[in-house]
């Protein structure tokens, strides 16, 4: 992991925040030194660096559910996600996208809290 430059590390930790892949969530403050998060990263990934491809691994150290296979290409510097390379820096500083509605709701708890008789 030390062979990714802090901004791409910030930038997937953006990403794990935004999906909830990893729990507690890892502080990707600017202020935060690169040590700093590694160690946290180092708290749920192993870090693995083939040489022959030039790519860091990230494999987790427990099941994490809905989370894919991770790897940073560094001739490239991009990240793989399942084997497709994603844009993260850009994926990572998107406008989280919501709709406002206007149609009136009526909400239902009946099924947490029974009425008693």
């Amino acid at each position: 992991m030390q062979h990714i430059s802090k901004p791409f590390l910030v930038d997937l930790l953006r990403i794990f925040d935004r999906k909830r892949w990893i729990s507690p969530r890892i502080r990707y403050a600017s202020v935060r030194s690169k040590p700093a998060l590694i160690k946290d990263l180092e708290n749920h990934f192993w870090g693995k660096y083939d040489k022959k491809k030039h790519v860091v691994r990230f494999i987790p150290k427990r099941p994490l559910n809905g989370v894919p296979r991770i790897e940073f290409d560094l001739a490239r510097r991009q990240y793989l996600l399942d084997a497709q390379y994603v844009d993260i820096p850009r994926a990572s500083r998107k406008n989280p996208e919501f709709l406002i509605s206007h149609i009136p709701v009526t909400l239902d708890f009946s099924e947490f809290y029974p009425m008693k008789p």
